[in-house]
């Protein structure tokens, strides 16, 4: 059920360099239309223990687009209609290579085998802007320390053990990530920015989310909270979570993700107008080309 939620989350392979205008490119790639039905299963690349190998099978384009270029929720639907075909990517990754330079990579692979074309366009819309509460914050503040690579978009960091007593994810000592299971969701990090924390809520808020605090620590965050799935998801989304686990899973009882926010973490989401940028995509392919 976890898996199920968070992944939500001609038949050839082509095999030869992927050019690039400035050069970033994969050493070889191979993309082909995916025909098996199983789970999306990602492996290796930059930042993993096999570096040099990444493969992903089973998933959505739209997913890669939305990773690829850092797109957040509200910007771009992993559902939008242009990319829901999927696909199995193996590529050869140079050695070396940190998570920036493979999203580049990616980006430019997307450009070159599924002509890829789109623009941001700004629109008017909710908005939050995070601010310490009244009571201030209530994170554990991190020492300075040297800054670390995030780990790689398609790498679930610390796997989890099962739900606590009250139906959240836990992870393993010392793991994190973002996991959900019939609508409670937990997202537990480790020395991350009010920066990182406004993105992650964007996310999961499916609003901008502009970081008001003037707080320039790092803190450890570990918050949990609920979901009315059956108010929040499409119907698109309703029926995939069906299609994999039968019924729609009742959230029960728990705190909304704005109380979560302010009685956890010590900070408050404040509802206003504003604008940002979404993205439009102009043209893609539905088959990737030979190159």
């Amino acid at each position: 059920m976890i898996r199920a939620v968070v992944a939500f989350l001609f038949i050839a392979a082509w095999f030869c360099g992927v050019p690039a205008a400035n050069g970033q490119s994969f050493e070889v790639a191979s993309v082909k239309p995916s025909t098996s039905g199983e789970s999306i299963a990602c492996s290796g690349g930059a930042g993993t223990a096999d570096p040099e190998l990444w493969r992903c099978s089973n998933i959505p384009l739209g997913i890669v687009v939305s990773k690829a270029f850092r797109f957040q929720d509200y910007q771009f639907s992993t559902h939008d209609p242009c990319c829901l075909e999927r696909f199995d990517f193996v590529v050869r990754v140079p050695a070396g290579t940190t998570n920036e330079q493979f999203d580049r990579m990616l980006q430019n692979l997307l450009k070159e085998r599924f002509k890829l074309v789109f623009h941001l366009q700004q629109k008017e819309m909710s908005v939050y802007e995070l601010t310490v509460a009244s009571n201030g914050p209530k994170m554990k503040q991190k020492p300075p320390e040297t800054a670390r690579e995030s780990e790689p978009w398609w790498i679930f960091s610390g796997s989890t053990k099962g739900l606590d007593k009250d139906g959240y994810p836990v992870f393993s000592e010392g793991g994190s990530g973002l996991a959900g299971s019939a609508g409670h969701f937990r997202w537990t990090a480790f020395g991350v920015s009010t920066a990182d924390i406004a993105k992650t809520l964007s996310d999961q808020s499916n609003r901008p989310v502009v970081d008001a605090t003037g707080l320039k620590g790092m803190y450890d965050v570990d918050l949990k909270w609920t979901v009315d799935l059956n108010f929040t998801l499409s119907e698109r989304g309703k029926a995939e979570i069906r299609e994999m686990v039968g019924e729609l899973p009742d959230s029960g009882g728990g705190p909304t993700l704005v109380r979560a926010v302010q009685d956890q973490l010590g900070l408050k989401l404040n509802s206003t107008r504003g604008t940002g940028e979404i993205v439009v995509v102009d043209h893609v392919e539905k088959v990737p080309t030979a190159n």
